[in-house]
């Protein structure tokens, strides 16, 4: 779809004389304003701040793709806005977004109306990469066959972004596992990541909860098309529209119709931008999901949502009476001996666990997820993940198995219980999801025509599809 970067430019850089009537705290409740309804996506509720002279000048449509398009699809979720300066009559801020920064520059009048905007790349200086004395990238590639040539050439192009610090490759080739790490474990430090340094792996979480949904399925604890309210209580009947109710398999696939994330997560007491979910608890949670409405058929349409893989995390919970970690523990980890794949790290763990990084390449918290756990609060290592990659290609756990099944599918978008599903050129289907926190990014992708699997870990919150895609390629 077309972005309006011609409207970013034109539209949203008109500014009022008016706006010198308002004050800094008007500005900075309009501000804040602005920041619960972008994260509800109710782009409706931000023209409704417009003066009559902005909407003669965009229509509810344009501003809503606007945000949607050149913001939300590439930022995420914003974390925080903060006041930082003045230029002329207008209030110069910072936003930061779950996947970078932005400054708004915003103008209102003395009717808290907003009289104009223009939302630009935030930069800031960036940090060196990091190299060894020679001026060559930190690595333990051995570089002694072609595909570790390749490897390397790709992952040096991505580390021509001077904000990442360092990552862990596992590649499994059908025989055999090799490791590859480059950079630092923390910036400065002059140390190498291993594979047992331990990572973030963000939303690579959801495809553990999915895996226990299928589990939850062989033991016949559940059916795939059982209604939430079954687990939850009829007090959630407000999961339906017209009739159709919210099913646990439209959790595990994005398509129950619930928001991306809850519009109560930055206004709750104890919010914290820099963790944003370490406050937000189960009950929270639940008595959120217990207000929101449904605005068309869950199974139809394919949208994102933390906010519904963290209530499936939850409800599964509730079906073994165990709390996630432990459900994780009982029914994958511990089968599968991947002894450093958890949520809570003890003193040893964190001295393995690596330093998180922003897109800028500063050093951020680590996040702390806890009724989200089942939507990205997991950690592990690159040698823990290619073992749950081969089990995964194996099929001979019967809910792994069961998880790699396609449960919507409507052309565009391939979903399975929380694997993402899609051919590549050559024709071999992959199966794969990716993760991003603040400070860490994630891929855990296999073919299982192939025999082949990858696992990127990487200590700062940039993608790293680029670099296993590039290698998922040479495997095929």
């Amino acid at each position: 779809m077309k972005r309006l970067f011609t409207l970013f430019i034109l539209c949203l850089f008109t500014f009022s004389g008016m706006a010198q009537l308002a004050s800094k705290e008007t500005h900075e409740k309009t501000a804040a304003i602005l920041l619960k309804e972008y994260n509800a996506q109710n782009y409706k509720g931000i023209y409704k701040l417009l003066d009559a002279d902005f909407k003669k000048q965009i229509s509810e449509k344009e501003l809503g793709d606007f945000f949607k398009l050149n913001i939300y699809d590439l930022y995420g979720a914003m974390l925080s806005i903060q006041h930082s300066d003045y230029k002329g009559s207008a209030h110069l801020f910072v936003a930061e977004f779950k996947n970078g920064k932005m400054d708004l520059q915003l103008s209102c009048n003395a009717e808290e109306q907003i009289t104009g905007m223009g939302w630009t790349v935030h930069e800031e200086k960036l940090p060196k990469v990091p190299v060894l004395n020679n001026g060559e990238l930190r690595s333990d590639n051995p570089l002694a066959n072609q595909l570790e040539l390749q490897i390397d050439s790709i992952v040096k192009k991505y580390h021509e972004n001077n904000s990442v610090c360092g990552l862990s490759i596992a590649v499994y080739n059908g025989e055999t596992t090799k490791f590859y790490n480059y950079g630092e474990v923390a910036r400065g430090k002059n140390e190498l990541p291993s594979s047992k340094t331990i990572y973030e792996i963000g939303s690579v979480s959801k495809v553990f909860t999915g895996i226990l949904l299928a589990q939850a399925i062989t033991e016949k604890k559940v059916s795939a098309n059982d209604p939430l309210k079954k687990y939850l209580g009829e007090s959630y009947k407000n999961l339906a529209y017209k009739g159709k109710q919210v099913e646990l398999v439209h959790l595990s696939n994005h398509t129950s119709c619930i928001q991306r994330i809850p519009s109560d997560l930055t206004t709750q007491k104890g919010y914290d931008a820099s963790n944003p979910y370490k406050h937000y608890t189960k009950e929270m949670l639940l008595n959120y999901i217990s207000t929101i409405s449904i605005d068309t058929f869950p199974g139809l349409k394919n949208e994102y949502s933390n906010l519904g893989a963290a209530l499936l995390g939850v409800t599964l919970e509730k079906v073994y009476n165990k709390n996630y970690e432990d459900l994780v523990k009982e029914k994958i980890t511990t089968p599968l001996k991947m002894h450093d794949t958890k949520i809570i790290l003890n003193s040893e763990d964190e001295k393995r666990f690596a330093e998180g990084h922003n897109s800028y390449g500063q050093t951020t918290d680590k996040w702390d997820l806890g009724a989200f756990s089942g939507a990205g609060g997991l950690r592990s290592t690159s040698e823990d993940m290619i073992q749950f990659v081969k089990a995964n290609l194996a099929d001979s756990i019967p809910a792994f198995k069961l998880s790699h099944y396609s449960t919507f599918n409507n052309g565009r978008d391939h979903v399975a219980m929380a694997w993402q599903l899609v051919n590549t050129k050559k024709g071999n289907e992959l199966i794969w999801h990716n993760g991003m926190t603040q400070g860490f990014s994630s891929f855990c992708g296999l073919i299982k025509s192939k025999n082949v699997g990858v696992v990127v870990l990487n200590n700062t919150g940039l993608s790293v599809d680029q670099i296993a895609i590039g290698i998922l390629k040479m495997l095929q």
